[in-house]
């Protein structure tokens, strides 16, 4: 017996040990549990292996080159040979160290790694700066630069930030508001998407890797700060808000999602390595860190990189563990810090990043506090020979390791090394000075990492790189081509162009004619300069072209002609026979020699008797004087030339236009009362801000050295200290002058008479009002005083000389001057007697200007009369005459150029009128025009006159040549006056007026002024005027109520046969109004001008014998006036057909109906101000506005603080902001609103798109809205009806808009046949304009229509905007039998003819414009894939027809070789597809053929007998055939074929005739079939299962219900579908249906149920494919007693309805069929939002009574219930109820909780964990005859136990009655510390 024991006790050991030894090493590592975890993977039906797998062919690499190593001698006691990179160094001995004799030691060292770190995340970096870093980096022999982006800030964001539940733009929002809440770089805080893509593009072309780094799980705080914007609590460890709080399970899921976002962005770059810190963590060095390190280890791990630490996790005391395959950067070494060699020997891969050589933003006075060492060697002051100095002292093997903790660090060989670059303080410095103090030490670095002997490193300026500045040295890439060979450079050129990427030059000789060439000295070429993608290039570019011999090269120069074809001059230099020049664009150019030609001076004008005098710039001595040609008409005078010497004065410049390039400018502060000097101060602070900037000293004199030189450039200005290339620049709190020319922004502000000088927003200040001068940024900063500055130009005049001319004789002469020719005029008049008479007027009275009287009655002016025509008479109207009598002498009147009329006469002044009292009323008035009218056009004091409108518009007027001259404003000609009066008599004459308007109050934005002058009031009877405005980003006007007293203008009718004022149009009567202008403010401007009348018809009376208290403008509103032609066309508005542009906002003149109102309404913009706010619409992730308005407000006035997009309204529409609201400086309520159709003037492709509301950010003046837009829609298509695609779908509401629509961008298609179908443009239908596309054949992929639109109201016609339609397949689509191609028979089959057939009463025309339902990708509510409206009425044939075809036995009788039956045929991609026909008792077979349209091959051959006429015997228990009774089954699938290899398939159908299938009446011989439709699933494949996603129709799932119903093999309780027969008294029966077997037919009364297991699919959809396949009868689908079509089924099409939401209990469901039709059921549709997959389920006996007692409950009458007695309260005992877990759990193994219980139990649940599965057991209780087997439910629950514990655990019944609780313990092993404890840890392996 002993030994039986002892053999098995071996047994069972030798068998331990075998699977000890079958165990990897790795299982143990983890502790005893892990063994446990079954690591295989479920294999599924897809994923088997094959029968025999191939091994995977590894990776082909070079061969490591062998290097042999010498043995040890006395005299090379330890050679070492360094490795090949990839070789093995050794093997471990068996100590588990390299040997010593293969430790690479030694001092130069081949680093794989040469590392610049940048701390991207403390520190907000541009894009241009990392790229400039980089080709420093590159420059000095760096091979990676390590991007610190998530570093105490997070300052890279993705496009899509969602993490977990959390949407994209509350994570980004939050986060933005962490990076803020630890550092607020100002108006940019991170990089977005597109740049960090823009800088792996760089990066790629400079030749660097980038390394990643997101830091966790500490230097956090902007992600925890984002947490708690999310609402994520405890995300911190204890105070520090920088530390991961790793206990928190949902911070740490957060963090880990939001890490593998990046982990994907960075490894879809190709990165190799990640670096995610791991240090300083202060959250305790133990298991849950290195748990949590090791897990993002693995996620960088899975995506193919490699990861990267800081040395900090690898502790002295490591009962820890430590972070696992992971390079190490090795840092620093301290008090807990691993030594060098213990961090090197489990890594094996160190970095050498020595502190003692970091590079540290701090402030100056915080050195000190750094610890250890002091402070950082690289941080403080700038002091660069000391930096670099101390940077030569780098090394590869030098670690930074404090005394004791070293441990043999000097014999470790680094991978890498790495110099940092941190930003602790990240405000103290900005990106130029960083880059300035970082330059040379970069560089010498970088020399030291490559070399041990390389101390010093080179100063020359990298392309791309920084300058010695610190500004960015930006590439040029230029490159020259030459017109010579190939396009390029070569000895043959004539014509070379420099410029940025120039590839080749296309240069053809042109013809120009210019004036003052030499005669045959013009070269001239047409110049196209193309770059390397063969684009043209268009930028500004240096341009050389040879002279030709012969030519005088001291007097070429260039030319260019310009789009206008004038042709203008260019300076350049001559340089080796070449003239060079700089070309701003490209066309026709070239050079010319000019010609040698006197130059023409000006003419002077000398009165008889008297002298004139000629100035010429410069000294002129006697011998260069002439004399006069004529010296009887002149002579110079005696003693006639004099010299005058120049002078220097200093003038203010308050304008930008006045800035001239090469002027010498004093820039003075007004606070300080000081210039700025190029002086730089030392470092000061004020109230702890550190500054240094640039001096101020000295004040605004002409000997004033500290001059600047001003420069416009790109649309920004360099200033330059006295021209000698130290450029100002200007940063946070600092200043300074460099040769790098920083461009700058001069703005002066006219408010007050100041300039700004700002670069990125930091505005030139003297800084706490002391005497430097730096950057300074904040929302006060412009408006400071210390930030407002005085620009003084220094002007030098140069002498002078004057040369006096005696008049002598009247006459003309010449005289030359320094070789200019000057005419001289001698004339003999007496100018002061020259006059001409003028009147002042506005329309019809006259204007005393201001300061030329007090009154109408008292005029001081000399010259300026003011009176009537007539006497006046009480209740009179009369009016005055203004007559002014100018006189030749005043001003430059008596001049060649002659004088602006308007600067003689003052602007301002009154008007006078008597207007039926004996006072006349007065009112204010503003100059407008000056005119010469013919005597036909003179004004006068007459009733009803205007003339304002009609005469010779001008500005200039001389007296000149004995005759007075006005200039044309419209010709710029001069024209003599003829003769003039101005009085009353003078009505033959002609006449000079000055024409005024009245200036009213009717408007406050804007001075409104009106030519007709009169009162500001209104009265019955009479023609209204009332004035709105309009601010831009508003959607009402302002007032939006009329009449309003003070504002609204009434205007009498005119006499009948006044043509001025009276006309009728039609008939109707109307007041002609004239001149009307908006004038704008210092605060607005006037864009557009619109009128609107009271009504369209002109009838519609509002003042008729009333004067009106309410006014509603309801007419069309018409644009009248436009500052320019696309603001017009911007809007949906329509023109007025003289609308003008440009010039002053005007109304000539406007009509107001009899009776009527008109409202005249000013679009406004608020001007840009310091003050003003600014709200602008811009789409996501662009920060370039498409839109924005600004909104003047009062000074110090800021959006509310609160103001926030409001998230209750539709994201797709918008509306007024919270807090959105704006008082302006008018009063006026602005409301800031996100819905675009508030704005005015929104551009076509914005207006016309929609949109989606996506983002919102803020500051005190600007708020930003953002967008997204679709102009792009995508169409799934389910059906093969035709579509419609309307416009509507892209937000054009209005058909009206559309001008053209073509399917072609070069000209006006309207129709295109494309690959699928066809496109048909149609605009003349009743349902406005749309396209209709066709499909020809089955469609398999993604197609898209281009529309190409031009709307009306667009400026720029020519350029149309397109619109996108695509459309796609559904996974299955039904297909009309059109779609097919039908053959005849023929021979003896001849007869056999395929013909149309219709439903009764129809034809073909009846259904022949049925389109499909459009359905957008993505909408929602969207119909289930498989139903579509055209078909509900569908009761017989699909769309009401089919082709028939009839065989007969005759046919085979007669048949020959050349006979063949009928056929059908149609070609799809899929996997599966219907075939839909008629079935009835004259049906046949069909037989039909698949073959692989690629192989030729046939892949499946099926047959069906599709006739239609049994009745069931129920002696005989058979089906019998009954052909005389005719009972029609319409569109049924006779053939479904599915899981078909996705590919294309062709599909014959063959009709042939077999005696076997024809079961017809007698005479038997003939039998049909009728194709009616096709239906083919997944025509795409998987290409477009995402998409399918977005409609909840992803991975479809086909279950045909007949195959589980019909099975009468399976047992009742195996079944997965019952059919329930009975109505009331149901009953579950036998399917016994016999036909086409691919539906379950149900009559009234009838229903099947089923069950779902569904597990964990992830199930979007349970949909049911159902029709009425008979033409009689209504069939009512029902589900579960809820009915799913109202009114019930009378289509015979199958289509698909969702009806997951009727699911019941268990996942069962009931279909009956309430209705008096058949009803047809077909597949069960199941759709997911990933792959998955569901099955039926056998139903046990509970669910099948459940579901009969369902059946008859639907067809029973509604009993009368008594009302119910109070039950007692339920109680239940099981008979059994006991349960118990496994034994001999250990930590980490699965554990069972079994749970047997008596059948009364239905459920169970564990510690309230419900579970309902169980198995049925039965099991022998007794012994001998006693015993008896008895039935019990076994429940059972697993789980990975952790720890003993008790599970409390209850019972429940049928009714949900829950028993007592009983205690089940689990008790749980933790290691096995015996060899029995081992044996029963392993005994459950056997």
């Amino acid at each position: 017996m002993r030994n039986q024991v002892f053999k098995k006790l071996f047994s069972v050991l030798l068998a331990l040990i075998m699977v000890a030894g079958l165990l990897p090493a790795s299982a143990m590592a983890g502790g005893w549990g892990a063994m446990d975890v079954d690591t295989t993977p479920e294999l599924t039906e897809t994923e088997q292996p094959t029968e025999s797998a191939e091994p995977t062919k590894p990776a082909e690499t070079e061969t490591p080159e062998v290097t042999e190593v010498p043995e040890p001698t006395p005299e090379n006691p330890a050679t070492t040979v360094e490795p090949t990179q990839g070789e093995p160094t050794a093997e471990p001995t068996d100590e588990g160290i390299m040997p010593a004799n293969v430790m690479p030691v030694q001092a130069n060292v081949e680093l794989q790694y040469r590392i610049v770190h940048l701390d991207c995340g403390r520190k907000y970096f541009s894009k241009d700066w990392i790229i400039a870093l980089m080709y420093e980096a590159k420059a000095a022999g760096y091979n990676q630069v390590q991007l610190a982006f998530g570093n105490k800030g997070l300052r890279f964001l993705l496009d899509d930030m969602s993490v977990n539940t959390y949407e994209k733009q509350a994570v980004t929002d939050a986060i933005k508001e962490g990076n803020k809440a630890y550092y607020n770089a100002g108006e940019k805080n991170e990089l977005t998407e597109a740049e960090m893509d823009e800088i792996f593009v760089a990066a790629d072309k400079i030749g660097i890797e980038i390394v990643p780094l997101f830091n966790t799980p500490f230097h956090m705080e902007a992600v925890i700060t984002a947490m708690g914007k999310l609402n994520i609590t405890n995300a911190y460890y204890g105070s520090n808000k920088a530390c991961l709080n790793l206990s928190n399970n949902y911070a740490t899921a957060f963090v880990k999602a939001l890490m593998q976002k990046y982990i994907t962005y960075f490894q879809g770059k190709g990165c190799k390595y990640f670096n995610f810190g791991a240090d300083e963590y202060t959250g305790g060095w133990n298991s849950t860190f290195y748990n949590y390190a090791n897990e993002i280890v693995s996620m960088i791990s899975a995506a193919g990189m490699n990861a990267r630490i800081f040395n900090d996790s690898f502790r002295s005391d490591s009962n820890n563990g430590y972070v696992n395959n992971a390079q190490v950067c090795y840092w620093s070494s301290n008090s807990g810090y691993a030594s060098t060699a213990t961090v090197y020997n489990y890594a094996k891969e160190i970095i050498n990043t020595n502190q003692d050589f970091y590079y540290v933003v701090n402030k100056d006075t915080q050195q000190s506090t750094w610890s250890p060492n002091s402070y950082y060697a690289f941080s403080g002051s700038f002091d660069e020979t000391t930096w670099v100095n101390y940077a030569k002292n780098f090394s590869n093997t030098t670690y930074k390791n404090f005394a004791g903790y070293n441990n043999g660090a000097e014999s470790i060989t680094p991978v890498g090394s790495m110099f940092c670059i941190w930003c602790d303080n990240p405000s103290h410095k900005d990106e130029t000075q960083i880059a300035k103090e970082i330059r040379m030490i970069l560089r010498v670095i970088g020399a030291r990492m490559q070399n041990s002997d390389i101390y010093s490193a080179s100063d020359v300026l990298v392309e791309g790189g920084f300058k010695a500045d610190g500004t960015i040295n930006v590439p040029t890439n230029n490159k020259t081509v030459g017109n010579g060979s190939g396009n390029t450079t070569a000895d043959n050129d004539t014509v070379r162009v420099t410029g940025p990427n120039l590839a080749a030059l296309k240069c053809e000789t042109a013809t120009v004619a210019i004036q003052g060439a030499a005669e045959g000295k013009i070269a001239a070429y047409d110049v196209t300069p193309s770059t390397a993608d063969n684009n043209k290039y268009t930028g500004e570019a240096e341009v050389r072209i040879k002279i030709p011999e012969g030519w005088d090269s001291s007097k070429v120069i260039a030319f260019i002609v310009e789009s206008d074809s004038t042709v203008n001059d260019i300076t350049g230099k001559t340089e080796d026979g070449w003239y060079a020049f700089t070309a701003s664009h490209f066309s026709v150019m070239g050079i010319y020699e000019k010609a040698a030609t006197t130059e023409v001076g000006r003419t002077i004008e000398i009165t008889k008797g008297s002298t004139g005098v000629i100035t010429v710039n410069g000294v002129v001595t006697s011998d260069k004087i002439g004399s006069p040609v004529n010296a009887d008409i002149a002579a110079v005078a005696e003693n006639g030339i004099t010299t005058t010497a120049g002078e220097t004065t200093t003038a203010e410049i308050t304008s930008t236009s006045d800035l001239k390039e090469g002027n010498k400018y004093l820039i003075y502060n007004t606070r300080h009362n000081k210039t700025l000097t190029n002086q730089e101060s030392t470092w000061n602070n004020y109230y702890y801000y550190y500054y240094k900037g640039l001096k101020l000293n000295g004040s605004v004199t002409t000997d004033n050295g500290n001059w600047w030189k001003i420069k416009s450039v790109n649309g920004g200005y360099t200033v330059d200290y006295n021209a000698g290339s130290k450029f100002l620049t200007i940063g946070n709190n600092t200043a300074s002058v460099g040769s790098s020319s920083a461009i700058l922004s001069l703005s002066y502000n006219e408010t007050g008479k100041y300039w700004n000088i700002s670069q990125n927003s930091y505005y030139l200040n003297n800084l706490g009002d002391t005497e430097t001068a730096g950057g300074w940024r904040d929302n006060e900063a412009p408006t400071d005083a210390g930030s407002q500055w005085q620009i003084h130009e220094i002007r030098q005049t140069g002498d002078k000389t004057t040369i006096t001319i005696k008049g002598i004789a009247v006459g003309t002469t010449t005289i030359e001057i320094d070789g200019k020719t000057y005419t001289i005029k001698v004339v003999d008049a007496t100018l002061a007697e020259q006059v001409l008479p003028i009147n002042l007027w506005i329309t019809n009275t006259g204007v005393v200007p201001t300061g030329w009287g007090t009154s109408y009655n008292n005029v001081t002016r000399e010259g300026f009369t003011y009176g009537l025509d007539t006497l006046h008479t009480y209740n009179g109207w009369e009016t005055f005459r203004a007559i002014y009598e100018l006189k030749a002498t005043e001003g430059s009147i008596h001049s060649e150029q002659g004088v602006k009329l308007s600067e003689l006469i003052p602007n301002k002044g009154k008007a006078y009128g008597y207007r039926g009292s004996n006072t006349p009323e007065e009112y204010n008035v503003d100059i407008w025009k000056c005119s010469y009218n013919a005597s036909a056009e003179r004004q006068s004091t007459d009733g009803w006159t205007n003339s304002s409108n009609k005469g010779t518009e001008f500005e200039y007027i001389r007296y000149w040549d004995n005759k007075w001259e006005y200039c044309s404003a419209k010709t710029g000609e001069w024209t003599e006056v003829g003769e003039v009066g101005a009085g009353k008599d003078d009505s033959g004459k002609n006449q000079v007026c000055v024409w005024y308007r009245q200036v009213t109050t009717v408007t406050s934005e804007v001075t409104t002024e009106i030519v007709d002058w009169g009162p500001i009031k209104y009265a019955a009877n009479q023609c209204l005027l009332d004035f709105a405005v309009k601010y831009d980003g508003t959607a009402n006007r302002i007032p939006n109520s009329f009449p309003v007293t003070g504002k609204t203008i009434g205007f009498d009718i005119a006499p009948i046969d006044n043509v001025t004022y009276y006309g009728t149009d039609n008939g109707a009567i109307y007041r002609t109004v004239y001149g009307i202008a908006g004038v704008e403010t210092l605060n607005y401007e006037v864009y557009m001008i619109t009128v609107t009348p009271t009504s369209d018809t002109h009838t519609d009376y509002v003042t008729k014998g009333t004067k009106p208290t309410e006014l509603n403008y309801g007419g069309t509103e018409k644009i009248a006036w436009a500052k320019t032609e696309a603001d017009a066309n911007s809007t949906e508005l329509n023109k007025m057909p003289n609308v003008e542009y440009g010039g002053e906002p005007f109304l000539e003149s406007v009509k107001i109906y009899q009776y009527q109102g008109l409202l005249v309404t000013y679009y406004l913009r608020a001007k840009q101000t310091p003050d003003s706010l600014t709200v602008h619409y811009a789409i996501q992730g662009s920060e370039t506005a498409f839109y924005e308005y600004n909104i003047a407000v009062d000074r110090g006035t800021t959006f509310d603080s609160g103001i926030a997009l409001d998230n209750s309204q539709d994201p797709y529409v918008g509306g007024p902001l919270l807090n959105g609201r704006v008082t302006n400086s008018n009063g006026e309520t602005i409301t800031v609103s996100s819905n675009l159709a508030t704005l005015q003037g929104l551009e076509p492709q914005y207006r016309y798109s929609k949109y989606e509301i996506v983002g919102f950010r803020k500051d005190d003046k600007n708020v930003w809205i953002y967008y997204t837009f679709t102009r792009e829609h995508t169409y799934v298509i389910d059906f093969g009806l035709p579509l419609k695609i309307k416009f509507s779908d892209f937000g054009v509401t209005n058909d009206a808009d559309i001008k053209t629509v073509s399917l072609w961008e070069k000209k006006i298609v309207h129709e295109n046949k494309g690959l699928y179908g066809t496109a048909k443009v149609i605009t003349g239908s009743t349902e406005g304009k749309y396209v209709l596309y066709t499909l020809d054949k089955p469609l398999d992929k993604n197609i898209t229509i281009p529309l190409y639109v031009k709307f009306n109201q667009r400026g720029d016609n020519d350029k149309p905007q397109l619109f996108t339609a695509n459309i796609i397949p559904a996974t299955n689509v039904y297909y009309e039998d059109s779609f097919a191609k039908f053959n005849h028979g023929a021979g003896a089959a001849a007869s056999a003819m395929w013909t149309p057939v219709y439903d009764p009463g129809t034809d073909a025309n009846t259904n022949a414009n049925t389109t499909q339902a459009l359905e957008a990708l993505g909408q929602t509510d969207h119909n289930p894939y498989g139903y579509d409206p055209a078909y509900q009425n569908s009761t017989m044939f699909s769309m009401g027809s089919a082709q028939k075809v009839t065989v007969t036995s005759d046919m085979v009788t007669n048949w020959t070789d050349t006979s063949t039956w009928p056929t059908a045929q149609f070609t799809f991609k899929g996997t599966g597809f219907d075939i839909i026909s008629l079935t009835d008792n004259t049906s046949g077979a069909i037989f039909v053929d698949v073959y692989n349209v690629k192989t030729s091959n046939k892949e499946k051959s099926v047959f069906v007998d599709n006739y239609y006429g049994y009745t069931y015997n129920s002696e005989t228990n058979t089906w019998d055939a009954t052909p005389e009774k005719a009972n029609a089954l319409y569109q049924i699938p006779v053939i479904a074929l599915r899981n078909l290899p996705y590919a294309e398939y062709n599909v014959v159908i063959k009709v042939a005739y077999s005696e076997y299938f024809d079961h017809t009446a007698e005479p038997q011989g003939s039998y049909s079939f009728w194709l009616d439709a096709v239906r083919v699933y997944d025509p795409a494949g998987t290409d477009l299962d995402n998409e399918y996603v977005k409609d909840k129709e992803g991975f479809p799932q086909y279950i045909k219900l007949r195959d589980a119903v019909a099975n009468k093999d399976a047992a009742l309780d195996g079944k997965k579908a019952l059919f329930i027969d009975g109505g009331n008294t149901a009953d579950i029966a036998t399917y016994a249906n016999i036909g086409p077997n691919n539906e379950v037919y149900l009559a009234n009364g009838q229903a099947i149920t089923f069950k779902l297991n569904v597990g964990n699919a992830n199930i979007e959809t349970i949909q049911i494919g159902a029709k009425a396949p008979m033409s009689e009868g209504t069939a009512k689908l029902n589900v579960n007693n809820a009915e799913v079509v109202e009114n019930g089924l009378s289509t015979a099409t199958e289509m698909y309805y969702n009806i997951k939401d009727k699911m019941g209990a268990n996942n069962t469901f009931t279909i009956s069929n309430t209705g008096s039709g058949i009803l047809s059921l077909t597949n069960l549709k199941i759709t997911f939002n990933a792959k998955g997959s569901v099955s039926l389920g056998a139903m046990n006996a509970e669910e099948q009574t459940a579901s009969v007692m369902a059946v008859r409950a639907l067809f029973a009458p509604a009993p009368v219930e008594p009302e119910p007695e109070p039950e007692p309260e339920k109680t239940f005992e099981p008979d059994r109820f006991e349960a118990s877990w496994s034994r001999n759990v250990m930590q980490g193994r699965k554990a069972t909780l079994t749970v047997k219980t008596s059948e009364d139990v239905e459920a169970i649940t564990v510690d309230g964990q419900t579970i309902r599965s169980y198995r049925t057991r039965t099991e022998r209780v007794g012994f001998g005859r006693r015993a008896k087997r008895i039935t019990y439910r076994e429940f059972t629950y697993s789980m990975v136990a952790q720890e003993s514990a008790d599970f409390s655990v209850t019972a429940i019944n049928a009714e949900g009655t829950e028993s007592e609780a009983i205690t089940a313990r689990l008790t749980v092993k933790t290691r096995p510390n015996s060899m029995r404890d081992m044996w029963d840890w392993f005994k459950g392996w056997f």
